[in-house]
């Protein structure tokens, strides 16, 4: 019997997988990370039907995508906390998954404890994913390891590389097209340039800088180039961005709630910067090469942040507890506090296109 820790579990099936399914319900974030492990995997084995497993929000993303023939949406599962669990719905997802007959099903779903039962679900002939570090490989075919130190594009690169699958760079894909672009024309024909984007919002309070320093560096920064602040984020944001934009000292222009996130993409690709807490966002418009300053609290840059040089800033107040777990800091977020004005506004006038 073969031990599932051993590399290279492609180089030892019989024949090449000719169907396979793959979860990555994570969010947006997360899921462009694993851009560059799709392609890989896609470039190994051209001939293969690769189903992808994903969030419904993120279902005309995936669809794009040239690495996967077809996608179909995550109905959520006990412990995996980014979709609602219908039971019904998930146990008629996976008889129909059973029904596809899949040569193999790869977890790109964190450490496994929790995807991996679903995955075995899908009733794949062979089985590959994530284990926590100091675990058993379970029913897994092929089990690496979670590794928690890297970041998360190396991280799932690790998986395809261990399954026998050659890197085909980092790079990360957010697939836009024209319309989109021409939808974000037509939502920001009024505002005048240079467009200064601002992402207020993250998923943690522990990752969401002050609303009022955000307010007083995109005053500052409209007080020295002009132009307007783009408010973008989702519909629940919205009231958020009101209260922001009423501190600005500046034309605004509130988007939150009024674009989709391939919209979102042509409006991003518009902005002579983009200013951010560690967020969704914030990954879309490094693929986009977007200048960018992201703020980091809870979250490191060195696991999360831009992967590769480009007009990125990351601004961060160095403290001992980075990187944590905590949705909501117990000490008072001192890598947040510790975050100036001044810092932020000096990190986009480092970035900032005025073409």
């Amino acid at each position: 019997m073969n031990d599932p820790f051993t590399p290279g579990l492609l180089t030892r099936l019989e024949e090449s997988p000719r169907k396979i399914a793959l979860l990555r319900a994570s969010r947006i974030g997360d899921f462009l990370c694993a851009t560059p492990a799709l392609r890989a995997l896609r470039l190994a084995l051209p001939d293969a039907a690769i189903t992808l497993i994903t969030l419904p929000m993120l279902r005309e993303i995936a669809q794009r995508l040239p690495y996967v023939d077809h996608v179909v949406e995550f109905p959520g599962y006990p412990g995996i906390a980014e979709q609602l669990f219908d039971a019904r719905r998930a146990t008629h997802f996976l008889c129909e998954m059973q029904g596809e007959q899949f040569d193999l099903a790869i977890q790109m779903q964190g450490t496994g404890v929790n995807s991996n039962p679903f995955m075995l679900l899908l009733g794949a002939r062979t089985t590959a994913g994530f284990v926590r570090p100091g675990e058993g490989a379970g029913l897994l075919d092929a089990a690496l390891p979670y590794p928690e130190h890297l970041h998360e594009v190396r991280c799932v690169l690790a998986l395809t590389s261990f399954l026998g699958v050659p890197d085909q760079g980092e790079d990360i894909l957010f697939p836009l097209h024209a319309e989109d672009l021409q939808q974000a024309e037509r939502l920001l024909k009024d505002a005048a340039p240079p467009l200064i984007g601002l992402h207020p919002s993250a998923r943690d309070e522990a990752r969401r800088w002050s609303p009022d320093r955000f307010a007083a560096t995109c005053s500052t920064l409209l007080q020295q180039y002009g132009g307007t602040v783009i408010l973008v984020g989702e519909g629940q944001e919205r009231e958020l961005g009101e209260v922001i934009a009423r501190q600005i000292d500046g034309p605004c222009c509130n988007l939150m709630g009024q674009t989709s996130l391939l919209t979102l993409g042509g409006v991003l690709a518009r902005l002579a910067v983009l200013l951010t807490n560690d967020s969704g966002p914030a990954h879309i418009a490094y693929a986009l090469g977007t200048p960018t300053v992201t703020i980091f609290g809870a979250s490191s840059p060195i696991l999360n942040g831009p992967l590769h040089t480009g007009p990125f800033r990351a601004v961060i107040h160095e403290v001992p507890c980075r990187p944590c777990g905590y949705a909501v800091c117990p000490i008072g977020n001192p890598c947040l506090q510790g975050v100036s004005v001044e810092q932020v506004v000096e990190a986009a006038k480092g970035v900032i296109s005025l073409r």
